[in-house]
C-alpha cells in the first residue's frame, strides 16, 4: 500500500468515526436536551396557569398532568420506539393486560372541575405535551420515518390531507394508533416499563 493510499484510507477512518460519534453520539443528545427543554416550557406555562388562580395546585388534574410532564422529562431518554416495543413485548410475554387507569383517572378529575375554559385549557396542555413525546418517537426512529411516509402517500393518493402541516400530523396520528399508543408512550416516559 503506498503513502498516498494509507493516508486516504487513515482520512476516511477518520472521516467515518467522527461521522458515527456525530450520528449515534450528538444528534441524540442535542434531541434529548431539545425534548426535555421544550417539555420544561410546557410545564412551566402550566404553573404560570395554576399561579394566576385557575386551578388549585393540588386539583387532581393538575397532579396528574404535571406528574406525567415530569415523567417525560425525566425518562425521556428511554422514550423511543425500542422502549415502546419492549414495553408492549413484555406486556404480551406476561400477558398483561392494563387497563386504562391513568387515562380514566385523567378523564375523572377534568370531569371533576368545573369550569370548561380550564378543562380546555388542561386538555390542551396534556395535548402539547402528547404531541411533543410523538415527535421524540417519530422523528428518533427511521423506521417511523419509512411507516409515516408511506401513510402520507397514501393519504395523498386519497386526497384526504389539505396541507403539509395537517399531512404530516394525520399520518403521524394514524402510526401511532396502532399498537404504540399515547398510554403505552405515557406508562414508556413514566419508566413502568422495567
Amino acid at each position: 500500500m503506498s503513502e498516498t493510499q494509507l493516508a486516504v484510507v487513515l482520512q476516511f477512518s477518520a472521516v467515518a468515526f467522527l461521522w458515527t460519534i456525530f450520528v449515534f453520539k450528538v444528534i441524540p443528545d442535542a434531541r434529548l436536551d431539545w425534548f426535555r427543554q421544550k417539555m420544561f416550557s410546557i410545564r412551566d406555562e402550566m404553573f404560570d396557569y395554576a399561579a394566576d388562580g385557575n386551578i388549585p395546585f393540588d386539583h387532581p388534574a393538575y397532579t396528574m398532568l404535571r406528574h406525567q410532564m415530569n415523567g417525560f422529562i425525566r425518562y425521556g431518554h428511554q422514550l423511543t420506539v425500542f422502549g415502546c416495543l419492549m414495553t408492549l413485548a413484555r406486556r404480551k410475554i406476561e400477558g398483561e393486560t392494563r387497563d386504562a387507569s391513568w387515562h380514566s383517572e385523567w378523564q375523572k378529575s377534568l370531569d371533576s372541575l368545573s369550569s370548561n375554559e380550564v378543562r380546555k385549557s388542561l386538555m390542551t396542555f396534556y395535548q402539547r405535551s402528547m404531541w411533543l413525546a410523538i415527535k421524540r418517537l417519530l422523528f428518533g426512529s427511521p423506521l417511523l420515518w419509512l411507516a409515516t411516509a408511506l401513510i402520507m402517500i397514501q393519504l395523498l393518493l386519497q386526497g384526504v390531507a389539505k396541507g403539509l402541516r395537517q399531512l404530516v400530523r394525520l399520518a403521524a396520528e394514524k402510526a401511532f394508533t396502532g399498537p404504540i399508543n399515547d398510554r403505552l408512550i405515557e406508562e414508556t416516559a413514566q419508566g413502568t416499563f422495567a
